[in-house]
């Protein structure tokens, strides 16, 4: 199992965002009742929606890659002031979309996909520092690769491949302050949700002091 490198924890990037905001700006986009009710919650609740979006290898060893889009979501409750997982719901992960399949050169005969290619979210546990891990297993399909780039082409047999992924828990608390965005971290247009940007997947979180229904 391979352990993926870890963001920086949400104190942290916290911390680091503060430092490079001018007060002034900081003071004129904070939003007091806000604040006020993250601070109040004993816990948040979290919907959270990933989508990944970019190149996946079709094999985890030969060449061949394709343009893969897929999806996963969950809801969470969250200790925000011990940055700690209190409750996971069921995690739902939709279907991907696979396209554009390519020889790593460009040349060569593309890959043929004899089945689904998946990325699926079996588990989200905790991390550090307030962070959560995500158990992110990697379902590649028999494959055929062209042998000798344009000769006739091998069979790859269908395996798994299971990654931790280890992701920082946004706190609310920085979209009420009015903390600028990063490369990481970006906040939606109607200050509702926040996204963590981690590789090619978008984990976009909204965040809420009632259950989600």
């Amino acid at each position: 199992m391979n352990q993926a490198k870890r963001v920086v924890p949400g104190p942290l990037l916290l911390a680091a965002a503060l430092a490079v905001m001018p007060p002034i700006a900081a003071a004129q986009k904070m939003d007091q009742a806000a604040m006020a009710r993250w601070a109040a919650a004993k816990s948040i609740h979290y919907t959270v929606e990933g989508v990944y979006s970019g190149e996946m290898p079709v094999t985890p060893t030969l060449g061949g890659l394709a343009d893969v889009v897929d999806r996963a979501s969950f809801n969470l409750e969250w200790n925000l002031p011990e940055m700690k997982l209190l409750a996971v719901s069921a995690i739902r992960n939709a279907s991907a979309e696979v396209g554009k399949l390519r020889d790593r050169e460009p040349k060569c005969f593309p890959p043929v996909l004899k089945g689904p290619l998946e990325l699926t979210v079996l588990e989200v546990g905790s991390g550090l520092g307030g962070a959560i891990d995500l158990k992110v297993e990697r379902n590649y399909p028999n494959v055929e690769v062209a042998q000798f780039c344009t000769a006739s082409r091998k069979p790859v047999p269908a395996s798994k491949k299971v990654d931790v992924v280890s992701m920082m828990v946004p706190s609310p608390v920085m979209m009420a302050m009015g903390v600028p965005g990063t490369k990481e971290l970006a906040f939606s247009a109607d200050g509702k949700s926040m996204i963590v940007k981690q590789g090619n997947w978008s984990w976009t979180f909204t965040p809420s002091v009632t259950k989600p229904k």
